[in-house]
């Protein structure tokens, strides 16, 4: 008999139906549903299927899983559940080398991701939890029988991976372009853990490089605007990493998880995952501190606590300070686009989530400036910082700026794609009245 979709879906956040049934009724309250009795017989019948939840109780569910309401409401019970356990291929595997290879084998053949992020919550900190554990058993041979992989197979995937990895870090390639030869070795990596023979000192190299690509895809999700594909590519390379016995890089793949909740406005997750970085690394690189103590001045700012923002802020100042310029990508994976315009932008970013827009737009001026030069090529950065300034642009009520930024990133360059024109037009959605931002909101429609 297959299971009910609820028990997939609370099974995710490592709760008992009594913790749950806790959990569901403190929503409940909060969202001001009323009070709700929290029995564990009652999420018991509800998994049984005898039961249909009250309204109330499905909306409580769909918060602590980030489903939409219309979604509960489009779809009905139990069929919206499943919009929410798209993901527990991801979620439920073993902190093993065989879990983290069916992750990677998963987020290589995925489609659409669901409608929210799956790693927050009780979630998030049990892949946390999962990826000391996975750490703490140290590097372990893997092999697989069958017809070998010839060694220079996984040699010149090594160079194309380091490749497109300095691509990353300043290119003037689009996302599009970064992210399909990303995905490309992703797969192709994935498919030699599944399906080839190889011996035991080659088994934990090929798991580094899944953890490469998929933080490779991670960077390239985000840059299209994809932040829940970007999320779910980079659980499935902090798996990798870790079953790989690789600190160093499970701390930079953690980063990229907690960057990219950052962005989506889940601050106490973003912070709860770097603290498990500093665990893990407690160490880190120039580099990685510069990247680690921005993203905790912008999630501080996030929580309303602008003095340990601002703290964290001039600590990114004072680790910048021991940055060489020559990126080593060995010590510091993805980190090559550390400079003085991150560290400036990351300034504008705590401004903004401060509630302070008129001092997060002076942050964007040299990039305003360079990114207007005919003679300098558009990196995959450029239009989610444009992004960003129209967002900073109309929460200062510049509206007609924001507008005219609109045109301007899709002049640099040459379009957008869809899941970055979506988060233009959520910026300017507000002020769809204004004529300027209506006829933005149009040319962004082309792009949808």
């Amino acid at each position: 008999m297959a299971r009910h979709p609820l028990v997939a879906l609370r099974a995710s956040t490592g709760l008992s139906q009594s913790a749950y049934a806790q959990l569901i009724a403190r929503t409940a309250t909060a969202l001001g549903l009323g009070q709700m009795a929290a029995r564990r017989e009652k999420v018991s019948r509800w998994e049984s299927g005898r039961i249909v939840p009250e309204f109330g109780a499905q909306l409580a569910i769909a918060r602590i899983h980030h489903v939409d309401q219309d979604v509960v409401l489009r779809l009905g019970w139990p069929q919206w559940l499943l919009a929410a356990n798209g993901n527990r291929e991801i979620l439920e595997q073993p902190w093993s080398q065989q879990g983290a290879i069916s992750v990677a084998r998963h987020t290589a053949a995925t489609g659409e991701p669901g409608p929210g992020l799956i790693a927050t919550g009780p979630s998030l900190i049990a892949q946390i939890r999962g990826a000391i554990s996975a750490l703490g058993s140290g590097s372990r041979p893997l092999e697989r029988a069958g017809p070998r992989i010839a060694p220079e197979v996984v040699a010149w995937a090594e160079h194309r991976i380091r490749a497109l990895e300095h691509l990353e870090a300043g290119s003037p390639l689009t996302p599009e372009l970064l992210h399909y030869s990303a995905r490309a070795e992703h797969q192709l990596i994935s498919d030699l853990l599944t399906r080839c023979g190889y011996d035991r000192a080659t088994g934990p190299r090929l798991l580094r490089l899944a953890a490469r690509t998929a933080a490779l895809c991670t960077w390239t999700s985000a840059a299209l605007g994809e932040e829940l594909k970007a999320e779910r590519y980079a659980l499935a390379a902090i798996r990798a990493a870790s079953a790989a016995g690789a600190p160093r890089l499970t701390a930079a793949c953690l980063a990229l998880l907690a960057s990219g909740h950052m962005r989506c406005g889940h601050s106490q997750e973003s912070l709860s995952t770097l603290q498990a970085v500093d665990a893990i690394f407690p160490r880190p690189t120039a580099r990685l501190a510069v990247i680690l103590r921005s993203t905790q001045a912008i999630a501080f700012a996030g929580c309303a606590e602008p003095t340990t923002a601002l703290g964290f802020l001039q600590d990114a100042e004072h680790a910048f300070l021991a940055v060489d310029a020559q990126w080593d990508e060995e010590a510091d994976p993805y980190a090559g686009n550390i400079d003085e315009e991150f560290l400036t932008l990351a300034g504008g970013g705590t401004w903004l989530r401060l509630g302070k827009p008129a001092r997060a737009l002076p942050c964007f001026g040299g990039f305003l400036e360079r990114s207007a030069l005919p003679d300098r090529p558009p990196t995959p950065y450029d239009s989610v910082q444009l992004c960003a300034v129209v967002e900073i642009q109309a929460a200062a009520g510049l509206i007609e700026e924001a507008a005219a930024t609109v045109r301007r990133a899709v002049d640099r360059v040459g379009g957008l794609p869809p899941g970055l024109a979506a988060q233009f037009r959520r910026h300017l959605a507000p002020h769809a009245k204004n004529p300027f931002v209506g006829e933005a909101l149009d040319y962004l429609s082309e792009w949808a």
